[in-house]
């Protein structure tokens, strides 16, 4: 029994006329009659008796045509409920996005596209790893990450550099020195102002004179440097200044302490407005990049 019978012989059994039916459903009349005489073997019964050029139900074709209308609504209903499933899913982007500076600017770039595209978007935190893994599985449309491929599969767009600075008393001499080398500093006591990429982070502690020690919340950096227990090294988007200045901030961005970071996404997306969504990001991030 296939679901083109079914959807033959209710046809049939509501007109009561084999030729009007073939007229409503454009097809053959002869391929109308074929397939109700199939049904009809299959079934080992009579599903119709002709009186002139009608046809009616017998008893067993009613009883056919009762079930029939309920597995052809059920049919419906199942097609309709994936076509919303879909509809739905194609107007929500999944964004992955790493710790650092673009948690800062996100959420007003998301609510600008979701405002100008009437989309939704879901933002999801992940590592640099995790970002790349995502968007390989398809858990994710888009990835901002310091991160990146040269697998043909993917598009990668710089967005912005991350940089970092570092803060220490304002009579220390090596913050009055330009461009201090990275040897010099790896020479002082030193504290890790959290998010740090994981591979400036092992670098810092294999290289460091002195043990590397983590924070996690700019409190605790204003507080060693107060206390003038050591120097903190900060993402240059965290503001570490206090009112009444004690300590001077220098920029790290002479040395190779510093990434890009990149909007990474499948060529092969294909959703609605896709590349809309593309150019809001870029164009709003690359703008706001003055604040790093």
């Amino acid at each position: 029994m296939e679901l083109k019978q079914l959807k033959y012989f209710v046809e049939v059994a509501k007109r009561e006329h084999i030729s009007e039916a073939a007229l409503e459903l454009n097809v053959a009349q002869s391929a109308i009659s074929r397939h109700i005489h199939n049904l009809e073997n299959e079934l080992e019964t009579s599903l119709f008796y002709r009186r002139g050029r009608n046809v009616f139900l017998t008893a067993e074709g009613k009883q056919l045509l009762e079930y029939a209308q309920q597995i052809l609504e059920q049919v419906d209903l199942t097609l309709s409920q994936f076509q919303t499933q879909v509809e739905q899913q194609q107007s929500v982007f999944t964004i992955g996005y790493i710790d650092g500076s673009i948690g800062q600017i996100l959420p007003q770039v998301l609510q600008t596209i979701e405002n100008e595209l009437s989309l939704s978007l879901i933002p999801t935190l992940l590592d640099e790893q995790e970002s790349l893994q995502a968007l390989q599985a398809q858990e994710v449309d888009f990835a901002l990450t310091t991160a990146t491929t040269t697998d043909p599969a993917f598009e990668v767009v710089p967005l912005l550099e991350e940089t970092y600075a570092l803060y220490g008393d304002l009579h220390e001499p090596m913050l009055n020195v330009p461009n201090p080398p990275l040897t010099h500093i790896l020479k002082q006591p030193l504290y890790l102002l959290e998010p740090i990429p994981a591979d400036f982070k092992t670098y810092l502690i294999t290289h460091a004179e002195k043990p590397i020690r983590l924070l996690n919340h700019d409190q605790f950096a204003r507080f060693i440097l107060r206390n003038q227990k050591g120097f903190v090294l900060a993402p240059t988007y965290v503001n570490l200044y206090s009112q009444n200045q004690q300590w001077k901030k220098i920029s790290l961005s002479h040395t190779d302490f510093k990434k890009t970071l990149h909007l990474i996404y499948r060529r092969d997306l294909q959703k609605p407005l896709r590349d809309e969504v593309i150019q809001i990001i870029t164009t709003h991030i690359q703008q706001r990049s003055v604040y790093h």
